[in-house]
């Protein structure tokens, strides 16, 4: 039987060499060709490819489950958190067609933000239970044909525009507007995802 020590330089020797054999496997590429078919994904074509996953079934829009309704609920969610905290004024939202506008008047996402809290991995667990506040701008950003985010704060505007999660444009700049400080999301519903809506 060994004693305390022994054990403990044991199990940190073990650990020294488990730790050298997750470094030689993070530094070596695995070519998804010959590894029987694993192929690693962009963080949108995973959410795209397994929307169960992020949203439940996602229907034609005539149940109140439908994975349409979670998207529109993540994104609610997101100002709700301000109004949470007390700095949301107000909230404003427009339906047209597969269209949803949403503006509310609180903070504003920070302008150096913007792109890394609307795109990017760590996205959810589950849905509903696992579409948090913060990940509904991620997941209906890769549901969406057009998504397009806008934070005001301090006079400058900062944005950014996806299609299906791809990032097309982002940007910071003085906001000649001078819009009240808050965020202002765009979302066009992608009908190859939800044809019958």
């Amino acid at each position: 039987m060994l004693d305390k020590v022994e054990t403990a330089k044991l199990l940190q020797r073990d650990w020294l060499i488990l730790s050298a054999e997750f470094k030689i496997m993070a530094m070596t590429k695995i070519n998804c060709d010959q590894t029987n078919g694993i192929q690693g994904l962009e963080w949108n074509e995973h959410i795209r490819l397994r929307s169960e996953m992020y949203i439940g079934k996602v229907g034609d829009g005539t149940d109140p489950e439908d994975g349409i309704y979670t998207l529109l609920k993540g994104l609610i969610e997101c100002s709700i958190s301000e109004f949470k905290q007390g700095v949301a004024k107000d909230l404003e939202i427009d339906f047209s067609g597969l269209t949803v506008s949403l503006r509310e008047y609180g903070r504003g996402i920070p302008l150096e933000s913007v792109v890394s809290r609307t795109s990017g991995l760590h996205v959810g667990m589950g849905a509903p239970e696992g579409f948090s506040t913060l990940n509904g701008y991620k997941v209906a950003n890769a549901f969406a044909e057009k998504f397009l985010v806008n934070s005001y704060r301090n006079g400058e505007r900062s944005w950014a525009q996806y299609s299906k999660g791809v990032l097309i444009s982002h940007g910071i700049e003085e906001d000649e507007e001078q819009e009240p400080i808050g965020t202002w999301v765009l979302f066009n519903f992608d009908t190859e995802l939800f044809p019958g809506s």
